[in-house]
């Protein structure tokens, strides 16, 4: 795998669940952990920043373009936590260790 990265927050241990855009992915066939990053096997685009132009075409044209939105699901302190609009970084460098946080 070696599309898209995602750093894992410092305060994620496992087991977490990951969700793009409110969809359940699995680890294996959708992204590997490798040392503290979610590496996906699709490249992901993170969502544009909104400005008055970017609204405007909104406004009149809509907005078609496929953006994408991480988030990571884990317990602390014994309750559900969510990591949510987690930053994408580019493809990366293949190769690493897995996370191992317990």
């Amino acid at each position: 795998m070696n599309g898209s990265r995602v750093p894992i927050p410092t305060q994620v241990r496992r087991p977490f669940q990951v969700f793009v855009n409110g969809v359940p992915k699995h680890e294996g066939a959708d992204y590997e952990v490798r040392r503290n990053e979610l590496v996906f096997v699709e490249v992901l685009v993170q969502p544009r920043q909104m400005n008055m132009r970017s609204y405007a075409r909104l406004m009149f044209w809509g907005r078609y373009k496929t953006e994408h939105s991480v988030d990571i699901a884990y317990d602390a302190g014994g309750r559900r936590v969510v990591a949510s609009g987690l930053e994408i970084l580019p493809p990366g460098e293949a190769g690493g260790e897995s996370h191992t946080t317990e």
